[in-house]
């Protein structure tokens, strides 16, 4: 069955973009010229806060366009995104026992618990140290920083809040008065593009579908991921070649701040962001494009992959992590393994002796 999941894939983007078990090196430890690239317009779908060190303020970039105007936009960074997205894999991961049950998000214990899907996709590291060793997978995701298209003033909004008492209430009891605990804090509102780029190296077709499954989570921000969905992913292109194409998330918004004006809706927004990107994309030289209806037979294909068939590419998944992991020599083989291999070396040696006195 999983060959047959691979052939589809492979009639999809190509056969040639994804790493494969060849000469001895495991398909993770590939390092070839072989890159997919997700275009992903993320939309606001409720309020979202996207702040740093500052309580109160949004993270910003201000923009020098052509003209010599400056034009403030906001900017999520990269490992807003990732981080949730690689919890989202993790919990894939669990669902089909693909990684140790005491694995734990940034408290990685034992070296072993490198070897599952989740790790060698978007890379991890053991922080205990000490007994455990130390060891570090790269990424083999790369995420970069995603900008509005639209200035600051016209996408977000700032309100204030005032702490609650024990009670639950702004009453203070020793005072007899209302509790008055003011601050300010700035959100992003609905109806906002952030077009994002995720680019894999070296990918197998199993992994192309870790990625896209991880893309379903929904609930971004650290404040307000706990107040329910706020993103909605959409994958509108994907771009299968050698090379990296040089299109980001802030040249998009940088090239597309002429075009904006007062009469657009959100519609037609997408409309043109998604018309220029895919515009852009198909002029890779050497590379194919998934977009628009064979996009979306693709996708919904990976929406309705059984449970066996997922068990049984998250099972090739860690089957290629724990390969990754012995040919980094990050795990040693076991002693059996070693002994098993050396038989077969003397084994190999001695057919070789007797093939060269039969000449």
């Amino acid at each position: 069955m999983i060959e047959n999941i691979r052939e589809y894939i492979y009639s999809k983007l190509g056969e040639n973009c994804f790493a494969k078990n060849e000469d001895g090196i495991p398909a993770f430890a590939q390092n070839r010229r072989r890159i997919i690239t997700l275009y992903v317009l993320r939309e606001t779908i409720g309020p979202m806060i996207d702040r740093s060190d500052d309580p109160e303020s949004t993270i910003t970039l201000v923009m020098q366009l052509d003209s010599g105007i400056e034009k403030e936009i906001v900017e999520i960074p990269a490992r807003k995104f990732k981080s949730k997205e690689k919890l989202m894999g993790l919990k894939l991961c669990r669902m089909f026992n693909a990684i140790n049950p005491q694995y734990e998000y940034n408290k990685v214990k034992e070296i072993s618990y490198l070897g599952n899907p989740n790790s060698a996709i978007f890379g991890d590291s053991v922080v205990e140290g000490g007994d455990a060793g130390q060891a570090m997978l790269p990424s083999r995701v790369f995420y970069s920083s995603s900008y509005s298209i639209r200035s600051r003033p016209d996408i977000t909004k700032q309100l204030t809040h005032n702490s609650l008492s024990e009670a639950g209430t702004m009453w203070d009891r020793s005072t007899g008065t209302n509790r008055s605990s003011l601050f300010n804090t700035e959100y992003i509102l609905p109806g906002v593009f952030f077009p994002s780029f995720i680019t894999i190296k070296n990918p197998t077709p199993e992994s192309i579908i870790h990625l896209i499954l991880s893309l379903s989570e929904r609930s971004y921000g650290a404040q307000t991921s706990i107040t329910g969905p706020n993103i909605k992913n959409n994958i509108v292109g994907i771009y299968c070649g050698e090379d990296e194409l040089p299109i980001t998330s802030y040249t998009v918004s940088r090239d597309l701040q002429s075009e904006l004006n007062d009469g657009l809706t959100n519609d037609s927004l997408r409309e043109m962001i998604n018309e220029y990107v895919l515009n852009l994309m198909g002029k890779g030289e050497r590379g194919r494009l998934l977009s628009k209806d064979d996009l979306n037979g693709f996708l919904g294909w990976i929406g309705h992959l059984s449970s066996s068939d997922l068990s049984e590419i998250y099972n090739s998944l860690k089957e290629d992590a724990i390969e990754l992991i012995k040919y980094a020599n990050i795990v040693k083989p076991k002693e059996s393994e070693r002994k098993n291999k050396a038989k077969g070396q003397i084994k190999k040696e001695e057919k070789s002796e007797k093939d060269e006195e039969s000449e």
